[in-house]
Formats: structure tokens, sequence, C-alpha cells
């Protein structure tokens, strides 16, 4: 009964935030006029999209059974029960708070310390964004910033320092563990077991990355192809659009769910390039509406596998 009141705010908050979010688009907007897309979207593409994304998810999976080589092998299912859980609770919870429940099921679950795999999830978060950076400038220099030079050139600059940002934690890694062992007190403590978290190999360091591509390439193929078919746009904006909404996730103002937010970070990245008009914001909500649903189905699925898997352990 605690755990029921402690999680109603934050049951009635995403209730009433999908409730405003229904009224308004229907208000302002028409439900209607804009999942009118979908009728002209063949079914084998909208199939294609949830397919890549299940195996985007599958590979990310992958990409913690093979970083964590605490977890018991053989693990793999808890691990992309892990994932689709913590990749739904970013979306109910604003300002990627959800985050949290990865080192508790990974401590939970496995019996892997929590500040160890705060420091696994900060890893992998940091090669989430160096994909992101750059395949966003990519899309941005061939979508819109090609007659701009000096911003072109400003971008790839980001993207560049996104790029090595990784490579450079693992060349540091050594050297900041051996200074927080001079240090005492509960903060350098907690840092060194972070710490712990980063591959301590280069074979580590170039699975990490080619996992983190190749699911990030799954996705975002995937998710850019739908938001071009949807939007009528080029398949180069429709990618940048489809990491303009994953972004949106980590912003403060986040709404739960990503309802109205999700469409503003695809808007936002998409401006300089295409003229801001009804089919582009539509094209918006649906690709948002596609991510949430699957993400949420998903989540749900696995939460019943692990209520199903706990009371079987339990009659064992």
């Amino acid at each position: 009964m605690s755990k029921l009141r402690a999680g109603a705010p934050a049951l009635l908050l995403n209730a009433l935030v999908l409730g405003l979010f229904v009224w308004a688009v229907e208000h302002y907007w028409g439900w209607d006029k804009l999942l009118a897309p979908w009728r002209n979207l063949e079914l084998p593409v909208l199939l294609l999209a949830v397919c890549g994304l299940l195996l985007s998810y599958g590979v990310r999976a992958l990409r913690i059974y093979l970083a964590e080589r605490d977890i018991p092998r053989g693990q793999y299912l808890a691990c992309l029960r892990l994932i689709l859980l913590n990749n739904a609770m970013n979306f109910l919870l604003p300002a990627r708070s959800g985050e949290a429940s990865f080192p508790i099921l990974m401590n939970r679950w496995f019996g892997i310390d929590a500040a160890h795999a705060t420091g696994t999830l900060i890893w992998l978060r940091l090669l989430d964004l160096h994909v992101l950076a750059t395949v966003g400038a990519a899309c941005a220099v061939s979508g819109w910033l090609g007659a701009q030079h000096g911003l072109s050139h400003l971008v790839w600059f980001a993207a560049g320092a996104a790029a090595v940002s990784p490579l450079l934690l693992f060349a540091l890694r050594r050297p900041l563990a051996a200074k927080l062992a001079g240090h005492d007190g509960k903060i350098p403590a907690l840092l060194s077991r972070a710490l712990k978290g980063l591959p301590q190999r280069y074979s580590g360091l170039a699975m990490d990355l080619s996992l983190s591509w190749l699911s990030w390439g799954i996705k975002l193929t995937a998710l850019g192809w739908v938001l071009s078919r949807l939007a009528n746009i080029p398949q180069a904006l429709g990618t940048l659009g489809a990491i303009g909404g994953d972004l949106s996730t980590v912003l403060p103002v986040h709404a739960p769910g990503g309802f109205g937010t999700y469409a503003v970070g695809v808007m936002a990245l998409l401006a300089p390039g295409a003229p801001l008009s009804g089919a582009l914001f539509a094209g918006a909500e649906n690709l948002h509406l596609l991510v949430l649903t699957t993400s949420l189905l998903c989540g749900a699925a696995a939460w019943l596998a692990t209520a199903a898997r706990r009371r079987t352990d339990g009659k064992l």
C-alpha cells in the first residue's frame, strides 16, 4: 500500500499531462487531422520501423550484457528487460529522472554496486551523445547548413569534441583513478567506484563503440525514414528530426511522456532546413506517438515478464 501511495503523485501527474495534451490537440488541431498522415503510410513501412526500434533495444541490451562483466553469463534476457523498463521510465518521468532505475535494477538483479552501475550508465550515455552529435552534424550539414559555411565548421567542431570525448575519458581513466585513490572521503570513493564502470581494455572500448553505433544506426534509420515519409522531407532531415526528439528527453523541461516537448525537439532541429507547417508538426507528433507507444508496450511486457519470473522463483 505504501508503494502505491508513493507512486500516486507521479501517476496523477502523468494522467494530467496526458489529458491536457489530448484536449489541446483536439482543440487546436484535431486528432483526425493529426493522424491523417498514417492513412498514406504503407503498413510494411510502419512494421519495419517498429522492428527497427525493437532490434535497437536488443542491441542496447547486448551492449550492457557485454560491457558489464559482473553480470552473470546467461542473463541477456534480464538485461533486455532492464533496458525496456529503463526506457519506459525515462519517457514517463521528467528530466531523465527515470535513469535512476538503471543502477537500482543493476544492484537488485545482479548485485552490482550502485556507484559502479552509475559509472557504466554515464559511460554508455557519453557514447550515445558521441553518436548523436556526429550523426546530427552530418545530417545538419547535408540537410540545411550547406550554404552557411562558417556555421557548418562550428557544428563539425562541436561534433568532433563529442566524438573524441569517450576516447579522452578512456585514456584518462587510470590517471583519474590514481588521483582519486590519494584522497579520502565519500565523494572520491564514490567517483572511484564509478570509474570502474568504464572498459579497462581497448577491446572493450571497441566493442562498446561498435554496439553504440549499431544500435543508434538502426534506430535513427528507422525513425528518420518514418518521419521523412510522414512529413514529406528528405531522409537526412528526417534523421535530424529523430535526433532532436530523442535529445528533448534530456531537457529539464521534458514533460512526462514527452507530450509536446518531443515534437518541439524534432521541429527545433528541422526549423532551419524545412518550413514550419502543419504537415511537419503532424509528422513530429506522430513520430512521438510511435516511439512512445512502442516504448510503453515494451516496458509493460518487461514488467509483466519480471513479475511472472518473480512468482516462479517464489514457487521454487
